[in-house]
């Protein structure tokens, strides 16, 4: 077995072990995000090291812009949510909506 199937199976392992001290409900939210996840994966050949410097990029520009263009930019968002251009992700019992 390689290091990364083991890495890989050490996980898988510790999530159950995880799961098992939730309530149901919980449980049924981690099952809901990891098919989210799975639906949504990384891009194959994006590296740690991309990731790592497209997180650095992200914080640079947050710290390039000023208070004035993030209220700009909340007040474009909270329009949107009140014009209902916008899709919920979970149901009313906290259930994950799958949007196709």
């Amino acid at each position: 077995m390689t290091i990364e199937m083991q890495k890989e199976k050490d996980f898988v392992s510790a999530i159950g072990e995880i799961a098992i001290d939730m309530p149901l409900a919980r449980i049924v939210q981690l099952y809901e995000f990891a098919l989210f996840l799975k639906s949504h994966p990384l891009p194959a050949e994006e590296s740690i090291e991309e990731i790592i410097a497209d997180e650095a990029l992200w914080e640079k520009q947050f710290a390039d812009t000023s208070d004035e263009q993030f209220s700009t930019l909340v007040a474009s968002v909270e329009a949107e949510i009140d014009e209902e251009g916008t899709q919920p992700m979970f149901d009313e019992d906290g259930s994950f909506i799958e949007q196709r």
